[in-house]
């Protein structure tokens, strides 16, 4: 008998295949059949879904390292996790757009900024908040990759890395960042400040618990990240006007200051 999946040779009295993991089914498809198979998927992928996120909030090191050293059925895949975040950040910028952009207040360092020329901005950053998003991806990576990486992970490794931790924290953020959105838009871009400092905070404390390193040493690699991956950001968050003015979405004008009153 062969494995109708990889047909890898069977024993008769496998009920699942050695090779490829897929199960070995004998009988025709029945209604109790199609039901049962269908409720133990959603079951196992409710099961898999809820172990992530827990996991990922308490023991994030769980769910890194398992991945990376082969463990790949007991956590949602990276990409399936990065694809749930990347539509939750879908529906905050639909959100955003139609309920709370006219509302924000642009200029919460006091600078006094273009408000709105800041508001064309962000509405053409929205329109990109899926390569935005996945722009800080390697940023992560890069900055880990270079500061703490006490198992020696390789680039792709890290890249692992960096979309569960910043899925993650994004999925989290998910309820409060939408009821900013909602019920107090005025508020949101401060809100937003404090996310930054919260997410970079997750983000150490998920590789800190992933590579061990002493106290002392934590402190200094540490900082060191920090230092890498505010370049990184500084950087997406200049490339960024750079593209959307080479496209058109803004002119340049809109990144001046307000004329003096």
């Amino acid at each position: 008998m062969k494995c109708k999946n990889c047909q890898a040779n069977l024993r008769t009295d496998f009920k699942y295949c050695p090779v490829c993991g897929a199960k070995i089914v004998f009988k025709r498809i029945t209604f109790r059949g199609l039901f049962t198979d269908i409720f133990e998927r959603i079951l196992n992928l409710e099961n898999n879904f809820f172990r992530t996120i827990g996991h990922l909030t308490v023991w994030p090191e769980k769910v890194i390292t398992g991945y990376i050293d082969g463990t790949r059925r007991k956590y949602l895949n990276p990409i399936n996790y990065l694809t749930l975040s990347l539509a939750l950040s879908g529906v905050l910028f639909y959100f955003m757009k139609r309920t709370a952009l006219d509302k924000m207040d642009f200029d919460v360092l006091g600078l006094g900024v273009n408000q709105e020329g800041t508001a064309k901005l962000v509405e053409a950053t929205m329109e990109y908040s899926n390569f935005v998003f996945i722009l800080y991806i390697p940023v992560i990576a890069l900055a880990g990759f270079l500061s703490i990486n006490k198992r020696n992970y390789n680039i792709p490794e890290y890249i692992v890395t960096a979309i569960y931790v910043i899925s993650h924290f994004s999925i989290l953020m998910f309820p409060l960042s939408l009821f900013m959105i909602l019920y107090n838009p005025q508020g949101y871009l401060n809100f937003s400040l404090i996310f930054i400092a919260v997410m970079l905070g997750y983000i150490l404390f998920s590789l800190i618990r992933t590579h061990r390193y002493s106290a002392g040493i934590n402190i200094v690699r540490s900082m060191l990240f920090v230092i890498l991956f505010i370049i990184g950001y500084l950087m997406v968050s200049i490339v960024m006007p750079i593209l959307l003015l080479l496209t058109g979405e803004i002119a340049p004008q809109d990144l001046l200051p307000p004329p003096p009153s």
